[in-house]
């Protein structure tokens, strides 16, 4: 009689022992159902938004083919109502007087009442400071 290495009793229980499963194929048998799953949800999301992706331009492309319509019904009535200025008419043209040029220097603002005159900004040359 050889004594069972699962449970330490006197009597052979090799086919039993057999028949139950590994933990670590229970595991990955677990972990790949769940794969599974987890890429069916995604899927089906993915189908979803391309379906609201889709719908949504539908409605934009509808949308945009009625605003054309209803700008052209309005310029062909404009048309026929003689509302749109003839093509032969003078083009307006409005005179502006040149701009002064008086060297490119902004103007000074004269100081302001009770401060000091501002003393002339002195111009320093500014390096990299790396050498």
């Amino acid at each position: 009689m050889r004594y069972c290495p699962d449970c330490g009793t006197g009597h052979d229980c090799t086919a039993e022992a057999a028949a139950a499963p590994n933990p670590e194929v229970e595991i990955a048998r677990i972990n790949a159902e769940r794969d599974v799953k987890v890429a069916q949800i995604g899927a089906r999301e993915s189908r979803e938004m391309n379906d609201h992706f889709e719908a949504v331009a539908e409605i934009e492309a509808d949308a945009q083919v009625e605003t054309a319509i209803a700008e052209a019904e309005v310029i062909g009535a404009a048309i026929e109502s003689g509302a749109v200025a003839e093509e032969s008419a003078e083009p307006v043209i409005i005179d502006v007087p040149p701009a002064a040029d008086d060297g490119g220097d902004a103007e000074e603002l004269p100081p302001a009442e009770g401060s000091p005159a501002p003393e002339p900004a002195k111009r320093k040359s500014i390096g990299l400071g790396a050498w």
